[in-house]
């Protein structure tokens, strides 16, 4: 498998801090409901460190092993990171009962200063999210642009400095191989996970 560079790392990052204002409402890309383009790459590349909702260090290397099903949200989200975890949970029902656990799911906060690992871990909680299934990542500010950037994810706070600490942010999905490498993104909700459990069940054949 080829590796990405620390120069194309460093273009993506420079890109995502350039990018335009966004917005939470999907912005469908058909270019980025496949895999991406140009060089295969690992995200288990990247060199930070997080700590998942047990409070646990960990690199994201050590999420090799099985396909990993990959979203970017935060806890204080009431509009689309909702549907975002429901897409995920879809794919989670689609599977066959015998085939669930050889899945597992990432959430990775874009809110890092208030997901805190006990924040996080309430919260996965409250959704019902299942422990073995379901990693929750807690970074700082630098590690969670450095994922942006390779998962093409753009946030940034809103205008409204009185808007709650809301984020404005893209809806993408990314199916990762066992070694950590995209073969598939879902931009937009709903209907476009369909793509994401087709691309999961592939990965299981």
């Amino acid at each position: 498998m080829r590796r990405p560079t620390l120069a194309a790392l460093t273009l993506a990052l420079a890109a995502l801090a350039s990018a335009p204002a966004c917005d939470g409402a999907a912005r469908p890309d058909p270019a980025a409901e496949t895999a991406p383009a140009g060089e295969r790459y690992s995200l288990y590349d990247l060199p930070s460190t997080w700590r998942d909702q047990d409070g646990a260090a960990l690199r994201l290397a050590s999420l090799a092993g099985r396909p990993r099903v990959v979203a970017m949200v935060y806890t204080n989200c009431h509009a689309t990171c909702p549907l975002i975890v429901a897409d995920l949970k879809r794919v989670e029902a689609s599977l066959p009962a015998a085939r669930r656990d050889a899945v597992g799911f990432v959430l990775v906060s874009l809110d890092p200063e208030r997901d805190t690992p006990g924040r996080l871990a309430e919260w996965a909680a409250r959704t019902q999210l299942e422990p073995a299934r379901w990693t929750l990542l807690n970074g700082d500010a630098d590690a969670v642009r450095e994922v942006a950037a390779a998962l093409g994810v753009r946030y940034q706070p809103e205008a409204d400095a009185e808007g709650g600490g809301e984020l404005a942010h893209t809806n993408v999905i990314t199916v990762l191989d066992a070694d950590g490498a995209p073969v598939h993104q879902q931009v937009g909700l709903g209907a476009a996970a369909a793509g994401t459990v087709d691309a999961v069940r592939r990965l299981l054949r």
